[in-house]
């Protein structure tokens, strides 16, 4: 088993170190290889010979990146290796509320592999899978996360260096939450909350109330994407048609106020305004350039979040980057392929 003595910048890399070291297989001896710590500006560094190494890293995450580096190198001595991300954020999100809800020592064990593969942002998906006091029917038999667990599972991402971010839905994709009878007044249609309603806004002051606390993060992603029935269902009975994003502005405008009552910057999944923009409703076809009335759509102080399971040509996502650009603002990319 390899032995190291860490060095340096070591004090606030220690309870990450401990947390890693199992997995890589090391310990810390007062008598193991001397290896330097030093967290600065810049690149990754990783550097390791015969007499000692040396870690030089921006941040914990990066660091902990290094420090797989040098383990899985450590009998192909020397070995010198430099790595620079192009981005402040790199992270996942973990679906947390299809098929199963992951247990806490999963959680730790997803947070362990990819912290050491450079990430330093986590996003759990939650639709309804996680506590809201005095609401017992949310969640309920559906594994949802206590407000304790995710306490101490952000304490144990911010020892790797990771940022946990909370990700939920505030308009659709809430079918496991409305289909109780107590949430009959809630529904727009079966899967899509009840708009410009006072009723669906004191759910939702509470919803991110609840995921406000047990995080440190101050940003939360509030979803918002595919309520493609939005405004035909009980809205429609009680206020007639009215264009999907104009319910979508005026909702967005009130969840972006609770949410910034708690201290959260939010960001929403894009597709629902690419939807606005086509002439076919669908995502990946909306016009370019954008129809001014949609891009005003977007109220101020949210970030879109452009995500695409789909495609297999660069020229496709430079096309889509170029459309969310029109919305001003930050934009950030969810991807990865699925096979269907």
């Amino acid at each position: 088993m390899p032995s190291i003595l860490l060095t340096g910048d070591c004090a606030p890399l220690m309870p990450g170190m401990a947390l890693h070291a199992p997995d890589l297989h090391i310990e810390q001896r007062p008598d193991g290889l001397p290896v330097r710590a030093a967290l600065r500006p810049g690149p990754l560094c990783v550097t390791l010979t015969d007499s000692g190494g040396e870690i030089a890293a921006p941040t914990k995450a990066a660091f902990f990146r290094g420090l797989s580096l040098l383990c899985q190198h450590w009998h192909a001595r020397p070995y010198r290796a430099q790595e620079a991300s192009p981005f402040e954020t790199l992270g996942v999100m973990l679906d947390c509320s299809r098929n199963a809800v992951p247990t806490a020592g999963a959680l730790r064990t997803f947070l362990r592999r990819v912290n050491r593969m450079g990430c330093n942002a986590v996003m759990l998906y939650t639709e309804d899978t996680y506590e809201v006091p005095g609401r017992p029917y949310f969640g309920y038999l559906r594994g949802r996360m206590t407000q304790q667990e995710l306490r101490e599972l952000d304490a144990y991402a911010a020892a790797l260096g990771i940022e946990l971010i909370p990700c939920i839905q505030t308009l659709g994709h809430m079918a496991r939450a409305l289909r109780w009878p107590c949430m009959a007044g809630l529904r727009d249609t079966d899967d899509v909350l009840l708009t410009d309603s006072p009723e669906t806004y004191a759910l939702l002051e509470e919803m991110i109330a609840a995921a406000s606390a047990p995080f440190a993060s101050r940003r939360i992603h509030i979803g918002m994407d595919e309520a493609w029935m939005l405004g035909l269902g009980n809205y429609r009975l009680r206020h007639g048609i009215e264009p999907a994003h104009r319910l979508m502005a005026r909702h967005l405008e009130k969840v972006r106020d609770i949410a910034r009552r708690h201290g959260f910057s939010p960001m929403i999944w894009s597709d629902m305004y690419l939807c606005a923009a086509s002439p076919t409703g669908e995502y990946y076809n909306a016009v370019d350039p954008i129809p001014e009335e949609v891009v005003r759509s977007v109220c101020e102080g949210v970030s879109l979040v452009y995500w695409d399971y789909c495609h297999e040509d660069g020229q496709d996502y430079d096309r889509m980057l170029r459309l969310h650009r029109q919305f001003g603002g930050e934009t950030m990319f969810a991807g990865g392929l699925w096979t269907w």
